[in-house]
């Protein structure tokens, strides 16, 4: 958890500061709720790039990024 404190204060951008604050958000959850897998998605120049641990049940995974993506396009129609 310092690690990323410490980014934050060597950076010193803002905007770099808001995904160092995400990130933090993040740990702490998966920390609180005892979370098992993490996944990061990063959107750059178009393009996305996967960030996660190791994923025991990837169908399970799959499965909730289809619910997430569902949710998403019914509520831009929506």
């Amino acid at each position: 958890m310092s690690e990323i404190t410490n980014l934050t204060k060597v950076v010193g951008d803002k905007r770099k500061a808001e995904v160092v604050e995400i990130l933090q958000s993040a740990l702490n959850k998966a920390e609180q709720d005892n979370g098992t897998d993490v996944l990061i998605l990063i959107k750059t120049d178009g393009i996305y790039t996967r960030f996660s641990t190791k994923m025991d049940n990837v169908m399970e995974v799959v499965a909730q990024l289809e619910l997430l993506k569902y949710d998403i396009l019914r509520r831009m129609h929506g």
